[in-house]
């Protein structure tokens, strides 16, 4: 079982690998390959949209696939994905690989959570997510390092090796998946009375608001420094660093205390800290005091993704929780695809200064849903 951890620990360093490389690699390649700089929301698009359709066929992987060959399959995808994108001649070939980049990402994403959420405790479940902010702070510098050498192909090959040398280590390691699933499923899952069916839709908008704040800060809080407090741009590239700082070191603490405070307590006192943090960035105009509340943004932030995809198993059940996480899963990528775009237009033409109002509007939407969501009627089985 702690073979089979580490191994699952590994795999979410390796989805969030990929996640940061486009943005790290676009200012060059779309010079190298002759196109405009905006053509990189394209690739994005397709990125997102097939995540979305892979996590949306999450409940038939499982079922008829396995967890344990859905993941290693989905990581074999996202390293010939990888290895794709190191050769292409021009910029049409990426769409179809765009494409198989985002079925692998979204079938690892969705098997690993539902997994983890169903066969262990809440804090493996936040040292999970940290370890995806891992790797996608470690895919930008293996790439910045090859490009320092002038070659960011040799960069995509071997941030591809690494995920082919994993692939192959799952594959190895697949009858401790069945072994595992077999015996080992947590006793408050089997034992938890199913929610209204109902509230789903609810849970997922969660998700969705979640993901439109985290990922309309991470692209606009930059802009934000320069455009409302007056920043110059060296000091307001540091607010995006201090807001994944603040997420991927929050999930670490969180993982450290989840087990004992409580998942749901978790949610609540995460939202709660990013509402106070938020409503001080709203009005504070000094730079450090900014940046300061930034942190605390994204340590109120850190525990809410890992901790209410902990709690769908217990909202609904462990038969019903593939499903569930994939729908929710989808929905996540549909915010992060499309709100960040919608904040920048609203931004735009409002003012920079909506951005915390927009994050005040999602983040209470979130909490509405969750209380709805914790305090229906259960339905007993």
């Amino acid at each position: 079982m702690t073979v089979l951890l580490i191994i699952i620990y590994l795999s979410f360093i390796s989805l969030g690998l990929p996640d940061s490389l486009l943005g790290a690699i676009w200012p060059s390649l779309h010079l190298s390959l002759s196109v405009p700089v905006s053509y990189a929301g394209i690739l994005s698009f397709i990125v997102s949209g097939g995540t979305v359709v892979s996590a949306l066929s999450a409940m038939w992987l499982f079922k008829h696939v396995g967890t344990g060959k859905t993941i290693a399959f989905s990581t074999l995808l996202t390293s010939l994905a990888l290895f794709g994108y190191s050769i292409v001649p021009s910029f049409w070939f990426l769409l179809p690989i765009s494409l198989v980049l985002g079925l692998g990402a979204g079938a690892i994403d969705s098997a690993l959570n539902n997994y983890v959420a169903v066969h262990y405790k809440a804090r493996h479940m936040s040292f999970l997510h940290c370890c995806w902010g891992l790797g996608a702070s470690i895919g930008p510098l293996i790439l910045s390092a090859f490009l320092a050498k002038g070659s960011w192909q040799a960069g995509y090959r071997t941030i591809a090796s690494i995920q082919l040398c994993l692939a192959a280590v799952q594959f190895v390691s697949m009858p401790l998946w069945k072994r595992n699933q077999q015996c080992e499923v947590r006793g408050e899952v089997l034992q938890v009375a199913e929610r209204n069916s109902k509230t789903i839709p609810l849970a997922c908008l969660a998700f969705f608001f979640y993901c439109s704040y985290e990922t309309g800060s991470i692209l606009w809080i930059a802009t934000y420094f320069v455009k409302v407090l007056g920043a110059d741009p060296v000091f307001a590239a540091k607010a995006t660093s201090v807001l994944f700082i603040g997420i991927t070191g929050g999930r670490f603490l969180s993982g450290l205390v989840s087990d004992t405070v409580g998942v749901v307590r978790m949610i609540y006192i995460g939202i709660l800290l990013a509402l106070l943090a938020t409503i001080g960035f709203l009005f504070v105009s000094a730079l450090y005091v900014a940046l300061t509340f930034v942190f605390l943004i994204g340590l109120g932030m850190a525990p809410l993704y890992p901790s209410m995809i902990h709690r769908t198993p217990r909202r609904y059940g462990a038969v019903d929780s593939p499903r569930v996480i994939g729908l929710q899963m989808a929905t996540a990528y549909v915010g992060s695809s499309i709100m960040p775009p919608v904040i920048g237009i609203i931004s735009v033409r409002v003012g920079f200064r909506m951005l915390p109002i927009i994050g005040l509007v999602c983040l209470l939407c979130m909490l509405a849903c969750t209380w709805i969501v914790e305090h229906s009627k259960p339905i007993l089985i």
